[in-house]
């Protein structure tokens, strides 16, 4: 699967197959097209997640923790072949007591 790196300070991401705001202004998933959502806090924890990636992730994170490794998202996504599924890793960045960001990997399907 293609990985598509954005920097963004805001959530306004929309697909761009549908025109959906992919996710609402609070945050949480909006778009008919997820596939699946990893934050960088907590990787392990995939939101959304197709059935299609389920057995696939599951096998992933088995044989990380068997190698006593921490979970890697990217490797993971460009290991999965879905014919038009993308995923975007979208880093917010601001202010808050300090500098802050976090990343997220959502996987939209664009077919």
């Amino acid at each position: 699967m293609q990985v598509i790196e954005l920097q963004r300070d805001d959530w306004n991401f929309f697909c761009p197959s549908t025109g959906e705001r992919v996710f609402k202004e609070s945050g949480e998933p909006n778009a008919t097209t997820i596939r699946g959502i990893w934050f960088d806090e907590v990787p392990n924890e995939p939101e959304a997640l197709a059935s299609e990636l389920q057995g696939a992730w599951a096998a992933h994170q088995a044989i990380q923790d068997a190698a006593d490794e921490a979970v890697d998202v990217i490797a993971f996504l460009k290991s999965v072949d879905q014919p038009g599924w993308v995923a975007f890793e979208i880093t917010t960045s601001g202010m808050a007591c300090g500098p802050v960001s976090n990343t997220t990997w959502t996987v939209l399907d664009l077919s």
